[in-house]
């Protein structure tokens, strides 16, 4: 859209828009950027908009294994207009099977190959994905929502080169405003923002290209590598602790700044149970489906996933975070009740009323 708007006074708007983008592709290593999408989950629609015709197969991660919902489930706009096949993981360790993924693309014959997540918690081997796209001539998608900060800051490795297409939200790990980004190499640059607008949308605030612009320069100091470090870094404590609890981390780790816990097979409660637990004592999880779930639905969840972004943003210390690890090991526990529910919160509200929030680690 930039330099083809109908408007007087637009060439103030190009010049803020190229500049932004300018500056996303070189945080990733892109060829072209398109600031435009108001969420990542249209990002992926303009992709899908851009790239494929109705009906076109694609190849995504099972929803239960971790995959989103716009990675072709049948309740969403993707699964209705696309044909997609999911490849899962590995029933004993939950780890994608690249084997097996390969197989899948062979006999499916993918246009498009979609890799991301929300709730696998390990990175994906982006190098053995492109190869498999490439085996059978299909173009690559990341949907790095999740994990974009911490990608952005060299925190964790960047898949966006070996990419033809990559998007991510804004205001997750990249601690921006609401909207996203869509990253992808010159050859579809074309395609890509056509798919944006006209294809999927209009007019955009903005006012968000700033705040886009001013996180993405943010991810590059100093300030926010110590925050994207100490992100993961709370997060490898978690996971030191849950470890200890037989069953309860899927994969059994975590690469990234979340982790999923098996709650139904470490304490005998669903995921359902475990977020209303958790919240009554003041700390929030999200209910996850899991890959040995029965069904796929939200309110069936075999688990919840827990982040460390936001205790790092409060300046928690690793002391702070192993305390935060027993109170929710304790809160999930059989021997959970009422009592011990108020005695947890006060514990809970005792780190709260001590945390220290960093400037410099508060969204953009």
């Amino acid at each position: 859209m930039a330099g083809k708007r109908p408007f007087a006074g637009a060439r103030f708007h190009d010049e803020i828009e190229r500049t932004a983008a300018l500056i996303a592709c070189r945080v990733f290593n892109a060829e072209h950027a398109n600031l435009q999408p108001h969420s990542c989950s249209q990002a992926n629609q303009s992709v899908y908009h851009a790239l494929l015709e109705p009906g076109d197969n694609v190849l995504a991660l099972n929803f239960k294994a971790g995959g989103h919902l716009t990675h072709g489930h049948k309740v969403n706009f993707s699964g209705m207009f696309f044909n997609f096949r999911h490849y899962g993981v590995d029933e004993a360790t939950d780890l994608i099977d690249y084997d097996l993924a390969e197989q899948d693309a062979i006999r499916f014959k993918p246009k498009l190959i979609v890799c991301g997540s929300s709730s696998y918690p390990r990175l994906f081997d982006a190098r053995r994905l492109r190869e498999i796209s490439d085996k059978v001539g299909a173009l690559l998608m990341f949907d790095l929502s999740h994990e974009a900060g911490l990608i952005a800051c060299g925190a964790i490795p960047n898949p966006v080169p070996l990419a033809d297409v990559a998007t991510m939200s804004m205001d997750k790990t990249m601690r921006g405003a609401h909207g996203a980004i869509i990253l992808c190499t010159a050859k579809i640059a074309q395609k890509i923002d056509k798919g944006v607008h006209p294809g999927t949308q209009s007019s955009f605030p903005i006012s968000r290209l700033t705040q886009t612009a001013q996180a993405l320069l943010h991810s590059q100091t100093a300030e926010f590598r110590e925050y994207a470090n100490r992100v993961l870094d709370n997060a490898l404590l978690l996971e030191q602790h849950f470890l200890c609890i037989p069953n309860l981390l899927v994969t059994g780790g975590t690469d990234k700044h979340y982790l999923v816990l098996n709650t139904k097979a470490a304490f005998g409660i669903d995921g359902v149970l475990a977020e209303q637990r958790l919240e009554a004592i003041s700390v929030l999880s999200s209910r996850q489906t899991l890959p040995g779930d029965r069904t796929s639905r939200i309110d069936d969840a075999g688990g919840i996933r827990l982040g460390t972004a936001w205790i790092t943003s409060r300046g928690y210390e690793l002391d702070e975070v192993s305390a935060l690890a027993t109170i929710i090991i304790e809160a999930l526990s059989p021997s959970f009740d009422d009592a011990k529910k108020h005695h947890l919160l006060s514990r809970v509200n005792t780190l709260i009323a001590t945390d220290k929030p960093k400037d410099v680690w508060r969204n953009s």
